[in-house]
């Protein structure tokens, strides 16, 4: 009787299993983690901005629909490396659609945002020369992200992708992707300080972009750059996967940062007002004549009503009210109630004691 096959041997498991499996999970957490965030930003945007106009409004559907692409496709890839493959050491070198899913798509997110960054500057600049040069960066790195995909999928093997090659179309993909962030951060900066009209709200706002630009902006430089150092390291580490599996989330969400970086929850000095390109906070004054009774407290008596000292005011009193109206979805748990302008007078010449 002959008995069956048994199967091959599973190569053993070493010691640094770390260094080869820690970079590829820790890229999958963040990128989980940054599209979580995206997803509630998104969520925002439209909540606060029901009447942008169609362009943007698609621009961000479309841009949330990719990333969630983008994360399937990772996701899938993370149960075939560590499910699937479990304890097999040959299912985490394999590239399988990291070379899709990774430098290609994170490319076409980066060129998207950097267009709209692009755009933004040619309407505050009123020139399109500053423009069309970020525009002409934001194609290099979009072809150095397509070239960088043909070179992994040709590798096949993480172990196999690093090499002189690799090392151009990466260079040409990060190194295009970081001075092109660099210069919209500072062309933005420059541009929007010009637009400063000495008014405290417009510097108030003014402050929060520039501020929101050159953090975004560098952040996602920084890791391009930081993505590019990684895989130039000696004895060929996938360190550079926990950053480029970052980098595309990263893009899409500075851009939703800016879309809702309009939007202003706080108080002013009228009330609690909440507003932004679409959520309408209006105010309006009128004046009711009202009858009025009221009670004298006594603080001194552990704040007791005192029969003697009840006393009514009544007639028509002239009385400045300000309603502020807020729209928001509708839901009964939205309610603004009327409050009382700081401009609130009372005629004394219709108040009886």
């Amino acid at each position: 009787m002959s008995l069956a096959a048994s199967p091959p041997a599973l190569p053993s498991i070493p010691a640094d299993i770390g260094r080869a499996a820690g970079p590829l999970l820790l890229g999958y957490f963040f990128n989980w983690s940054l599209f979580g965030v995206l997803s509630m930003q998104v969520y925002m945007y439209f909540l606060a901005f029901p009447n942008d106009p169609d362009l943007n409004r698609l621009l961000v559907l479309g841009t949330y629909l990719f990333e969630a692409t983008q994360t399937f496709l990772l996701t899938q890839t993370a149960f075939h490396s560590f499910a699937d493959g479990f304890g097999n050491l040959t299912f985490l070198d394999q590239i399988g659609t990291i070379w899709f899913s990774v430098p290609i798509m994170s490319g076409i997110v980066a060129f998207v945002a950097q267009v709209f960054y692009a755009y933004r500057i040619s309407i505050l600049a009123q020139s399109k020369v500053m423009a069309s040069f970020i525009m002409f960066l934001a194609f290099v790195q979009l072809g150095g992200a397509i070239a960088t995909g043909v070179e992994s999928k040709k590798a096949v093997l993480n172990s196999q992708f690093l090499g002189p090659k690799s090392y151009i179309t990466t260079g040409i993909w990060n190194g295009g992707s970081a001075v092109c962030d660099a210069i919209i951060a500072i062309c933005m900066t420059i541009y929007l300080k010009r637009r400063d009209t000495g008014m405290k709200q417009t510097q108030i706002l003014l402050k929060k972009i520039i501020r929101l630009t050159i953090e975004t902006g560098s952040l996602t430089a920084v890791i391009a750059i930081l993505n590019f150092a990684l895989a130039l390291l000696p004895n060929h580490p996938t360190y550079y996967m926990t950053t480029a599996g970052m980098l595309g989330k990263l893009y899409s969400n500075s851009m939703m940062a800016v879309f809702n970086s309009r939007m202003k929850v706080g108080n002013e000095a009228n009330g609690v007002t909440s507003s932004g390109n679409n959520v309408s906070v209006s105010s309006s004054s009128h004046h009711h004549n009202v009858g009025l009774r009221a009670r004298n407290m006594d603080a001194h008596h552990g704040n007791r009503i005192q029969a003697g000292n009840a006393y009514e005011m009544s007639g028509p009193v002239s009385v400045a009210v300000t309603q502020e109206q807020v729209s928001f979805p509708p839901t009964d748990d939205w309610k603004v109630p009327p409050r009382h302008s700081d401009e609130e007078r009372l005629d004394d010449k219709h108040r009886r004691f």
